[in-house]
């Protein structure tokens, strides 16, 4: 099924290239292929492709040793390097009031599908999504990858699902107001799972915003969110969950803060959302809370021991928060726009300034993973926007995680004290969209 899949994803994309060079291209929001169909129709071109490189410089590297046992374990090793972070390329058609997308990605050395659905809009300012896509939680969650301006906040990888789901979406906005809310089946994780296969779990989300401020030049947004879905059992019949924070880099993906949760019956996700943006200054924040309620192992011994619904009472609840808060400054140039459609910000404004615009940014975070660690993060980066596809970024991260951010016990200290890692991070990124 892998290998279908990747071969698939490979005629995809050699098909739209072949197109993309046999068509006469027009600049719009993404590129667009006219091949003589009616004019109702249309046929675009949304892509994106990041390269990486990144230094990893841990304090102390020669206290730790890497691997599943300590007997075995190597000397703890993080090598600098560069990697295409991101590939993907979607083809998006439009007929009258009715889009469909395929979206294929690839990321994390895995090729997958990204968003793909049909979407009919019943007005200007509401529609109807089927498909493959994220939960509406989060502003960290749904802002979308060509409008990140450093990686994702990585207390909204531990504590949301980073995963998309199968299922239907009710969007609708109006001059002051953002909803969004949908029912969820599973994702396309468990295609490699046995027949005869248990449940793949469901559950439903919303997402509410609101603007006090909404003019050209001011607009502050106000948002919740909120989750419950029980657990994907297709490849873990006991429904163990895995929760783990992304790295700094997608050169080294490790994820050091990570905790599992076997049996688990249903889990919960809320979130609170602010931002405010002006000509010149913009600030994101959000805080994120995350209860698993789950069976004790001693009281489990088969999947079918374990009751799991969005209505059942959990024997025992684990909970992990988080939160963290971004800033931007516009040296050269406007700050970013904002997507009505979307409830998010786009990385740039819609005009870019001969020669470019500039930008400082910073970020601070903190996440509580219980018995998987805690990280207080800091960030500050520069991104340069030569024009509205391109934009070329340089930051330094800063983490500092406690003892028990240790991979899951694959991180190993020496020390007699045992103490944690500390982590400095150089990175360069290079994007380019269309």
């Amino acid at each position: 099924m892998v290998k279908r899949l990747r071969l698939t994803s490979i005629v995809a994309l050699t098909s739209l290239t072949l197109l993309s060079i046999a068509s006469p291209l027009k600049a719009q929001t993404r590129l667009g292929l006219h091949l003589g169909q009616s004019e109702e129709l249309s046929l675009a071109v949304d892509g994106r492709l990041t390269f990486e490189s990144a230094l990893f410089l841990p304090e102390n590297k020669s206290n730790y040793l890497w691997g599943k046992n300590v007997a075995d374990a190597e000397p703890f090793r993080m090598s600098p390097g560069v990697t295409i972070s991101q590939a993907r390329l979607a083809l998006v058609t439009k007929y009258q009031s009715w889009t469909g997308r395929i979206d294929v990605n690839f990321a994390g050395q895995k090729v997958r599908l990204s968003d793909t659905y049909i979407r009919y809009a019943y007005s200007e300012r509401g529609d109807i999504t089927l498909g493959h896509l994220y939960d509406p939680i989060s502003i960290g969650l749904n802002t979308s990858s060509r409008d990140v301006s450093l990686i994702m906040p990585t207390v909204v990888t531990f504590l949301t699902p980073v995963e998309r789901h199968i299922g239907i979406t009710l969007t609708q906005w109006g001059g002051r107001y953002w909803f969004s809310g949908g029912m969820y089946a599973g994702g396309i994780v468990g295609t490699a799972a046995e027949v005869n296969r248990y449940s793949e779990g469901y559950g439903v989300a919303a997402r509410v915003a609101w603007l006090p401020i909404c003019s050209e030049g001011d607009v502050l947004h106000l948002g919740v969110s909120a989750s419950t879905r029980t657990p994907e059992r297709r490849l873990d019949p006991m429904g163990g969950m895995l929760l783990a924070a992304h790295g700094s880099s997608a050169v080294d993906e490790r994820n050091f803060v990570q905790t599992k949760l076997p049996n688990v019956q249903r889990y919960e996700i809320f979130g609170a959302e602010a931002a405010y943006r002006n000509t010149k200054f913009y600030a994101q924040g959000e805080f994120l809370l995350t209860s698993v309620g789950y069976t004790p192992e001693s009281h489990a011994r088969r999947p079918e021991d374990i009751e799991r619904g969005l209505f059942v009472s959990p024997e025992a609840y684990e909970s992990f928060f988080g939160g963290y808060l971004t800033a931007s400054y516009m040296l050269r140039g406007e700050q970013r726009a904002y997507n009505r459609r979307s409830a998010t910000f786009r990385n740039t404004a819609d005009e870019i300034l001969p020669g470019g615009n500039l930008e400082l940014i910073a970020r601070l975070g903190y996440l509580d993973a219980d018995k998987g660690g805690r990280l207080a993060e800091g960030i500050a980066g520069i991104n340069w926007y030569p024009n509205p596809y391109v934009v070329l970024g340089a930051s330094y991260t800063y983490g500092n995680m406690d003892a028990r951010a240790n991979a899951g016990g694959y991180l190993h200290s020496k020390a007699l004290a045992e103490e944690g890692l500390r982590l400095h991070t150089l990175r360069l990124r290079a994007q380019f969209v269309f």
